[in-house]
């Protein structure tokens, strides 16, 4: 009778060899690294989300400010904010806490722009707020609108 173990031949004992192994670690790896990149990814698109909407809010807090002004024959409130140019900057924190000079905390840029196009046209209000995330590149929201006149 024959032995189930034959000399000169070799069982396979059953398991993984280390180069099986080692595949399954690296594809295992590849995938993970491919997940981090994406919450990274993720996590960039959020914040610049933020503060796209931060800065439309504070925007619109200024413009709001200006539709308040009363524009009537008599009383003409708009008329001392007229400029030639973009003016009033104003640096402001993400709660529109206004500062005199650019921090990382006050990273928001508000400049405002009013234009008289004449006595019988409406003014012609901009609001313009800069601001980037880090040193990324620098992002614009601008918001414009005519106040027409009442007289």
């Amino acid at each position: 009778m024959m032995s189930p173990m034959m000399p000169g031949k070799r069982t396979r004992a059953a398991g993984f060899t280390l180069l099986e192994v080692m595949i399954a670690l690296l594809l295992a790896t590849i995938g993970l690294l491919g997940t981090v990149a994406v919450q990274q990814t993720m996590f960039n698109a959020t914040a610049n989300a933020n503060d796209a909407a931060i800065a439309t809010r504070l925007a619109t807090q200024a413009m709001e400010e200006f539709q308040s002004r009363t524009v009537h024959v008599d009383l003409d409130q708009l008329a001392t904010a007229v400029t030639a140019d973009w003016t009033n900057t104003t640096y402001l924190n993400a709660a529109g806490v206004a500062n005199a000079t650019q921090t990382p905390d006050f990273r928001f840029k508000r400049e405002t722009l009013v234009i008289n196009q004449g006595a019988t046209s409406p003014y012609q209000v901009s609001v313009r707020v800069t601001y980037n995330l880090d040193q990324g590149a620098v992002k614009t929201i601008r918001i414009d609108q005519q106040r027409r006149k009442t007289w």
